[in-house]
């Protein structure tokens, strides 16, 4: 009966240590798990510290040094290239920015580049002097068409007035003659006297009343029925009146 309260005893004593021990390791997973969590929300806090985004500004147009000192304050990193010649920046002031990447307004994590194509002063002065001067050759060259336009109206409208004012010279001298040679159409010939009557061979008239009711009056010298008394003016015509 002794042994056998012994053996009870200690099959019980056993059990006991195998559930004080496994109560133990439990609190100790727990315990661990429990610390385990802060760190892993100090990484999440940092990982998304690090992804913080920013929007990206416009700076084309502005000189090199004004867009860096923009894109550097909001955390970015500037890449500068000259598109035109590829010359190396020394000083970025002398440069001005013609592109950008990524654009105005984008939104990009903090610590990313900003890829900006840059042009030099001098290069955007010759090319303004040379559009300036493309400009006022081609407003000359207008100007010039425009007044070799005017010349030329101006010289057709008087070609047109001269040769206007010679046809209306040309159909006032062909009224003129055609008037002239109407009115020379319309005088009438000149009337020719009748001829006298011969008078008889043997004709003698008393008086020019007598030469006249024979029809023979006028009568001229050396005509039959002439007297010297009755041409009394002595012009060889008698009895004309």
């Amino acid at each position: 009966m002794k042994e056998s309260s012994k053996l009870a005893v200690g099959t019980v004593q056993k059990t006991l240590a195998l559930a004080v021990l496994t109560g133990l390791l439990l609190t100790g997973c727990g315990g661990k798990q429990e610390a385990t969590q802060p760190t892993a929300t100090a990484t999440a806090t940092a990982v998304s510290q690090t992804t913080e985004n920013v929007t990206v500004p416009g700076v084309v147009g502005l000189t090199l040094d004004k867009a860096s000192d923009q894109l550097k304050k909001l955390g970015l990193k500037v890449e500068a290239v000259d598109t035109a010649h590829g010359k190396s920046i020394i000083v970025e002031k002398n440069w001005q920015v013609i592109s950008q990447d990524p654009a105005n307004g984008a939104q990009v994590a903090k610590g990313s580049a900003v890829h900006l194509g840059v042009k030099s002063l001098d290069d955007i002065a010759a090319e303004k002097a040379a559009a300036e001067k493309a400009a006022a050759d081609k407003a000359a060259a207008e100007q010039a068409a425009a007044a070799k336009a005017a010349a030329e109206k101006a010289a057709a409208e008087q070609a047109a007035a001269a040769k206007a004012a010679a046809d209306q010279a040309a159909r006032d001298a062909a009224a003129k003659a055609a008037e002239q040679a109407a009115a020379q159409k319309v005088v009438p010939a000149p009337v020719q006297a009748p001829a006298p009557a011969p008078a008889p061979a043997t004709a003698y008239y008393a008086n020019c009343s007598a030469a006249k009711a024979a029809g023979a009056a006028p009568l001229y010298r050396g005509q039959a029925g002439y007297s010297s008394s009755l041409d009394r003016d002595g012009d060889g015509v008698a009895c004309e009146r």
